[in-house]
């Protein structure tokens, strides 16, 4: 993610059982299915890379989609999110030029992140989110952990945090290895509030 990052992830956060500030769509989903389909809003896609083994540099992705499934009382069963690669952005023009080039996210071959995953424990402590993410080609399995957090008056959660951990060079991203590290945290936040 940053620096070459930011990739990730599109993950979805929102494992939760309870709807944000998203809005509800009816899709065409077979009634026997008794879920809903509900297209995310307010999704915040960040990511977190070390340079030098020191600082940290920050990045997100400014264009991207998601919908999570639901059963009819509620319950997240699935989540799918597509990230459009060439919004990348680290506040650094030049930076931001490198990483969708052809030395890194490679944008024009391959213009997207796509993740799908299933939910667990949607209405637990522990939830998680466990799917794949493609990138740069690449498929590989990625789970996110997913947290309430509790609106400022305390009356319950208003948005949720999700957070998992990639190497970049298990994508095919590994320019610049001995500046950037290769381990990249993902954060996609979700709900009132979101982006913080």
């Amino acid at each position: 993610m940053n620096r070459f990052v930011r990739v990730a992830l599109m993950v979805l956060v929102l494992a939760a059982s309870q709807p944000f500030a998203m809005q509800a769509r009816a899709e065409s989903v077979p009634e026997e299915l008794s879920s809903m389909v509900t297209e995310l809003h307010d999704i915040y896609v960040h990511f977190k890379v070390r340079v030098f083994g020191l600082a940290r540099i920050t990045g997100r992705f400014e264009r991207l989609q998601g919908e999570v499934i639901t059963t009819r009382d509620g319950v997240a069963t699935d989540v799918r999110m597509h990230i459009e690669v060439a919004s990348i952005t680290t506040d650094d023009g030049w930076r931001d030029a490198y990483l969708r080039g052809d030395s890194f996210f490679e944008a024009g071959r391959y213009p997207r992140i796509v993740f799908s995953g299933s939910c667990e424990d949607a209405t637990g402590q522990h939830a998680r989110i466990v799917g794949n993410m493609s990138l740069h080609g690449v498929t590989r399995p990625v789970v996110f952990r997913v947290e309430p957090v509790a609106s400022e008056d305390g009356g319950g959660a208003e948005s949720y945090l999700a957070t998992a951990v990639i190497r970049r060079s298990d994508f095919g991203l590994h320019s610049l290895q001995h500046v950037v590290g290769d381990e990249v945290e993902i954060v996609v936040a979700m709900g009132s509030g979101a982006g913080g």
